[in-house]
């Protein structure tokens, strides 16, 4: 193969040789993915058979360094010489000229580190774990997938193998959710904790209250425009907004420079948390890929079917190479006249177990759901205040995994799985709304 390569490279280049060349071109590339397979298995066997005792190099990786292979590729190749025999389709794929060995390397590598962060309850073995995961990278990698997107995927390898993980771990850091103030001689602590996505929200309130950089550190202009938040809450509710000592932080936070209300930055959307989520997280697939924020944070379905309840949602059809081929127009899940329909009926939210929120702070919410076939009208409508959505979709979820780990007819009657009564998506059954249920594309950006 290389005499021909070489032989190619020194004919003069005529119309009917650049087909051969391009052949040429292919079947190099192919062998060097062949080679670096043979090297990986060649380099098992050295280790098994302690090869490198007494020879220059002590590891496999020093060795292939000093033939002049870089880092990343010999580390790749002893990656794989440690896991050959568990990845018995990856390697076959290989064989077959499906997929390349930088690939290969990438599903061994994003296996290897969902499985040392697996749920040990759930997958006791990592070969349970493997045998979940690895079909996923290899259809992505078979779809045309580069390393990059195989290490994006693999960093969500554990939420797809195991959402009831994901929703459980959201679930503690919300019941663990505080803000804490603390005084001192001159002022005061705010300490905050919670679950990701009140952080999506309160992030995103505080940044677009927050002024461009200037003087201040960052630390300073997100106190600042935390207090102008407040200061504009106030506002909005007719209360008198505290006048502080003057010399006082609050003062000096208050002086600050002001994003003006009512205006929009150069350049800038509105503030809104963005979130691409698949269809199959919605309808709460298994396996299906987490939700993922603008800033790469991931969400449990629970947490973004809360979130697109009273939300702006955009479908977006994707092919895994192509990448976005067809955006679909923007809709208001819950127009205004729907709205003011519910806070002229309502009063506060609607949730089950009585709730004293103002309807005016709470979301419009499909009892059943958009994605399910519900409609958008005032009959399948209710307003929730944004933590008894929340914990809504969180009862639904924890539901849905329980009723699919339940044995065979032996389901208990009247488990409350989130589908009926007020504040739980009752009347699962109207149909009646003049708009149509509409549904997402293959994926959804709220």
């Amino acid at each position: 193969m290389l005499a021909e390569a070489d032989r190619a490279g020194d004919m003069e280049v005529a119309p009917g040789h650049r087909d051969m060349l391009t052949a040429t071109m292919e079947a190099l590339a192919s062998g060097l993915d062949a080679l670096d397979l043979a090297a990986a298995r060649l380099a098992a066997r050295m280790r098994g058979a302690g090869c490198l005792a007494g020879a220059a190099s002590s590891t496999v990786t020093g060795l292939l360094r000093d033939q002049g292979r870089p880092l990343a590729q010999a580390k790749a190749i002893v990656r794989v010489a440690e896991h050959l025999d568990d990845y018995p389709a990856s390697v076959g794929a290989l064989e077959a000229g499906e997929i390349g060995f930088a690939q290969l390397a990438r599903i061994v590598e994003g296996c290897e580190r969902a499985a040392a962060g697996r749920c040990v309850q759930e997958h006791p073995g990592a070969e349970d774990f493997r045998e979940a995961a690895e079909p996923i990278l290899l259809q992505a990698a078979r779809g045309g997938a580069d390393e990059r997107m195989l290490a994006r995927i693999g960093r969500t390898l554990v939420e797809r193998v195991s959402p009831r993980v994901h929703e459980e771990e959201d679930r503690r850091a919300y019941g663990a959710r505080e803000a804490r103030f603390s005084k001192n001689a001159f002022g005061f602590a705010l300490q905050v904790q919670g679950d990701a996505a009140s952080e999506e929200i309160i992030r995103t309130a505080v940044e677009a209250h927050a002024a461009p950089p200037d003087e201040r550190t960052p630390g300073q202009r997100r106190f600042d425009a935390l207090v102008q938040l407040c200061e504009n809450r106030l506002a909005a509710e007719g209360l008198e907004v505290p006048v502080p000592q003057e010399g006082s932080d609050a003062a000096a936070a208050l002086a600050a420079p002001r994003v003006e209300q009512g205006t929009r930055r150069r350049g800038a959307f509105r503030p809104q948390v963005s979130v691409v989520v698949p269809l199959e997280a919605l309808l709460g697939a298994e396996g299906a890929a987490p939700a993922t924020t603008d800033r790469g944070r991931l969400l449990p379905p629970s947490a973004v079917r809360a979130l697109a309840s009273d939300s702006l949602v955009r479908r977006l059809v994707t092919d895994p190479v192509e990448g976005v081929v067809d955006i679909g127009r923007t809709r208001r899940t819950f127009p205004s006249r729907i709205r003011e329909a519910l806070v002229a009926t309502a009063g506060t939210c609607q949730w089950e177990e009585g709730c004293s929120v103002p309807a005016r702070w709470c979301q419009g919410d499909h009892r059943t759901e958009w994605w399910e076939g519900g409609t958008t009208s005032v009959a399948n409508a209710q307003l929730l205040c944004g933590r008894h959505n929340r914990e809504k979709h969180r009862a639904r979820a924890e539901a849905h995994y329980r009723a699919s780990t339940r044995p065979p007819n032996r389901g208990r009657k009247g488990i409350r799985d989130g589908r009926t009564g007020p504040g739980r998506g009752g009347n699962s059954g109207d149909r009646g709304g003049t708009d149509p249920p509409g549904r997402p594309g293959p994926s959804a950006h709220s």
